[in-house]
């Protein structure tokens, strides 16, 4: 796959992906400060995903978006479902290149954004870490460490990755690889984070961790016994359900004659935004995550109307192919 590279529909350097819940004490200090960051506002795709706030998170954001990222986007969950849910909504959402996620109360600093992009150069996935040689760490309590620990041991007892610190909430991912995971992650809270690594671990996604400064910030919406246990309970349930990782299936485009497509622009106007988009040669693929391909089949007798001098076929990958195309 040496002549195929992905397309990307934004100008956006970078798209930064954060779920909020009920986050109207804290979320704006972290939005003002990605505002100052070296990479220009206008580089930045901010998604902000209000997970069904019934406080004025979704005011707030709105507001700060307008006034500081042309590219940003806010999206708003009728009812809250979960951090997966969120981050799921907000992936799929994503146009640019490359896609970091973090939590609403900025617990992590943001001088870890630079090595994470520098990472994700030569690996497909950044996990911060809280614990590993170079991190640093403010206002953990025994019981909280006590407990990532303890998760952590598990993970490693059930999987073959060694990741020390799932669940820290800043990550970073190539973008159309992080569109294939959370399209197949069915996780809804917080087990969602090892669920993911483990889905690139089996998909021979390359992981980098990465040592990060970490801060515990009051007002935690995460209730350590409850969620811990639910964590646990989510990820076996993951766990005994997964199987044979399913096709992504797509539509590709060939324009008649020996002439490559050109017009990119109606092409991604046209498919839905979860759409991861290949160009190999001189023609283009337009994979379709978590859509099944009866539906595809219906969108590809559309293309037929949208583009009468492209031939249309169904053609398929698998999350191993994206993770050996360069973005």
């Amino acid at each position: 796959m040496t002549d195929c590279h992905f397309l990307f529909q934004s100008e956006a350097r970078i798209s930064i992906v954060i779920p909020a819940y009920n986050e109207e004490q804290r979320i704006l200090p972290l939005l003002q400060k990605l505002g100052s960051l070296r990479t220009p506002a206008e580089e930045i795709e901010l998604i902000v995903v209000d997970d069904g706030s019934s406080d004025r998170t979704s005011d707030l954001c709105r507001q700060e978006i307008s006034n500081q990222f042309p590219k940003g986007k806010l999206i708003m969950l009728e009812s809250n479902s979960g951090k997966g849910s969120a981050l799921r909504a907000g992936i799929a959402a994503v146009s640019s290149p490359v896609v970091i996620t973090m939590d609403a109360d900025m617990a992590t600093d943001l001088s870890a954004m630079e090595p994470a992009l520098r990472g994700l150069q030569a690996h497909h996935i950044v996990v911060g870490s809280r614990t590993i040689e170079g991190s640093e760490t403010q206002g953990i309590s025994s019981i909280r460490k006590c407990i990532t620990t303890g998760f952590s041991l598990f993970l490693r007892f059930l999987t073959r990755y060694k990741i020390s610190d799932t669940q820290c909430g800043f990550k970073a991912y190539r973008s159309p690889v992080a569109k294939a995971l959370f399209s197949s992650s069915r996780v809804k809270g917080f087990a969602q984070d090892a669920e993911i690594l483990d889905l690139g671990h089996r998909h021979d996604c390359s992981i980098l961790e990465i040592p990060v400064r970490w801060t515990s910030v009051p007002g935690s919406k995460v209730n350590l016994v409850r969620d811990s246990l639910s964590s646990f309970l989510e990820f076996i349930w993951y766990r005994l359900n997964s199987g044979r990782r399913k096709l992504i299936y797509g539509i590709s485009l060939l324009k008649n004659g020996t002439e490559g497509i050109e017009d990119e622009k109606g092409i991604f106007e046209f498919f839905p935004p979860e759409s991861i988009y290949i160009r190999c040669g001189s023609k283009i693929e337009i994979l379709m995550p978590d859509i099944a391909r009866s539906e595809i089949e219906k969108i590809a007798e559309a293309v037929y109307t949208k583009f009468p001098d492209c031939e249309a076929h169904i053609c398929s990958r698998t999350l191993r192919d994206l993770a050996s195309i360069k973005n």
